[in-house]
């Protein structure tokens, strides 16, 4: 039967293990019983969240007959204490969990769900293996909120805008004292309007003027934790990059839309936990990250959602929270970035095929003429991150990029599967970076040069030398051959006959890496910044290759 009403209960008082109560608002079908709970624990204030994607709309899961609790972490909206990332996450939510699992009104199953950071306390408190936990559900996260999981030796600098976001709802929240807040808000506002240039772009990095003086713990573990200790195993360990997901016992159902970078991590933890007999199942959809397609203004956003998702979530805790019968959704899907067939199966593919292309037979702009060719990097002005989607061909006057153009497809090139790319450069500095963009080059007017085609960029990947061979620093000797891999992540992607493959490396992509200074230095405490040249041996085809795994359909 549907609840005809819901009744509302406030602030809720959850206690800790340490003393700690935390606060959450309950949301029940109205009447006497007992209901599976849904936890949902956020850094965003509960009291005005966002209903993106139904996730946090109560009134939905509450027609199905869940309880829907929705609460404010440690130090954040309405719950006491200090907001602490990656010692209090797993800990709070295994007792969040048990306590809900507790009340009269619970069943004793609780599901958890949410995005983005809510995603990434849920496997942090899975982790845990609380005994009522049955299944979650994190969307565009990652074992690691930090990286992109597919890089080493990169500063999560861009990070101090999400802690000056937190901070400035701690001083609306009065958390602090008035001189604290009257000293601090206005410096807060100002410099997140642009913390690019404001914060990100000073040398050195710890420099920044949010981090000068502080009186915010939050922004002294930033200091620590993300820019001194962004290669220390102690804290990479704390912040669970390092986490053995074949571990986590509690089902989960990862999603993520095209965009977000969390995408080849969820594909991974998905699939070791399927090893491990977990009915994990993963699902990339075609939609910008944080909301549904809505606008018919890109590849990705054609105004129909190709996935009913909030009733695919209610037909994965339907399942394991009340035994109902199993989703009829297969373990992993993966939509086509520009439109194509959802890709459907029991694993996702690791390389079904590979389709090697060579730098060293594609169209090189600037041209070059000795095997090799350069860019150039210029820490105090770097090339800005292109995102995915619809762009331009860079100006080929620009320094500071090169890119290689294939000639025509003769056929449709379907690439299914993680993208990586060998490559052997040198560097006249003792650090450098190597950033990888493959874009599909669409076939311009007719008579007009190649070039002025339109070009839509669908993966992307980077190297830091010193890190290029793990995790202990290895600083380059000027003009030191160096090879790399570069991943690129899990591709579903369709390249049209008669279209071309675009290659772009470059030496920056600021803001989502942090900018090499080239002195081999530690960049968190590094004054000095060098400008650079990096040379490229794209001639040597038993070092220099993009590997595109292609598929013609299905899988296993």
């Amino acid at each position: 039967m549907v609840p005809e009403s819901m009744v509302v209960c406030y602030n809720l008082e959850t206690p800790m293990r340490d003393g700690t109560l935390l606060r959450g608002d309950l949301y029940r079908p109205a009447g006497e019983g007992r209901w599976p709970v849904l936890l949902l624990r956020s850094v965003f204030r509960k009291r005005d969240m966002s209903r993106a994607f139904y996730q946090y709309d109560p009134a939905f899961y509450v027609r199905r007959g869940y309880a829907v609790f929705i609460q404010d972490v440690r130090g954040l909206g309405e719950s006491d204490g200090e907001f602490d990332r990656f010692t209090a996450d797993g800990p709070d939510g295994y007792d969040t969990v048990e306590w809900l699992a507790a009340r009269p009104w619970c069943t004793g199953a609780v599901g958890m769900f949410g995005s983005y950071f809510a995603g990434y306390l849920q496997i942090m408190a899975a982790l845990e293996n609380p005994p009522h936990l049955k299944a979650v559900c994190p969307m565009q996260t990652s074992v690691s909120i930090n990286r992109d999981c597919d890089t080493r030796g990169f500063l999560f600098s861009s990070h101090i805008g999400w802690c000056m976001s937190r901070l400035l709802n701690r001083l609306r929240d009065g958390r602090y004292d008035p001189e604290t807040t009257a000293r601090m808000l206005p410096k807060l506002l100002e410099w997140i309007r642009d913390y690019p240039r404001s914060q990100l772009s000073c040398l050195p990095l710890d420099s920044m003027p949010a981090l000068r003086d502080t009186p915010f713990p939050l922004l002294k573990d930033y200091r620590r934790h993300l820019l001194e200790g962004f290669d220390d195993f102690d804290l990479l360990h704390k912040e669970g990059r390092d986490a053995d997901l074949s571990a986590m016992k509690i089902p989960a159902f990862y999603v993520a839309g095209w965009y977000d970078s969390s995408r080849t991590p969820l594909i991974d933890h998905c699939m070791t936990q399927r090893s491990a007999g977990v009915d994990s199942r993963v699902l990339i959809a075609p939609w910008q990250p944080g909301e549904p397609p809505a606008r018919p203004d890109s590849a990705l956003e054609n105004g129909e959602s190709a996935v009913d998702l909030p009733a695919e979530i209610a037909s994965w805790f339907d399942y394991h929270l009340k035994g109902s019968p199993a989703p009829s959704f297969p373990p992993v899907r993966y939509y086509d970035i520009a439109g194509g067939p959802c890709f459907a199966g029991g694993a996702w593919p690791a390389f079904p095929a590979c389709r090697r292309f060579f730098p060293a037979d594609m169209t090189v702009r600037p041209s070059a003429g000795t095997g090799t060719v350069s860019f150039r990097h210029f820490p105090a002005d770097p090339l800005p991150y292109r995102g995915y989607g619809a762009s331009a061909l860079p100006d080929p006057a620009d320094p500071r990029t090169v890119v290689f153009i294939t000639d025509p497809l003769p056929e449709d090139l379907p690439v299914r599967g993680l993208v990586r790319a060998d490559i052997l450069f040198s560097a006249d500095v003792r650090d450098a970076d190597v950033m990888l963009s493959l874009g599909d080059l669409a076939p311009g007017s007719a008579g007009a040069p190649p070039e002025s085609g339109k070009l839509f960029r669908f993966c992307d990947g980077a190297v830091r030398a010193g890190y290029a061979q793990g995790w202990d620093r290895r600083p380059l000797s000027p003009g030191e051959k160096r090879s790399a891999e570069i991943l690129l992540g899990h591709v579903c992607y369709t390249l049209r006959a008669g279209h071309r493959l675009v290659a772009e490396f470059a030496g920056s992509a600021f803001p989502k890496y942090d900018v090499n200074h080239g002195t081999g230095a530690r960049p968190a405490s590094d004054p000095d910044a060098v400008d650079s040249t990096v040379t490229l041996y794209a001639s040597d085809r038993s070092a220099f290759r993009i590997d595109l795994p292609v598929s013609g359909s299905g899988g296993a």
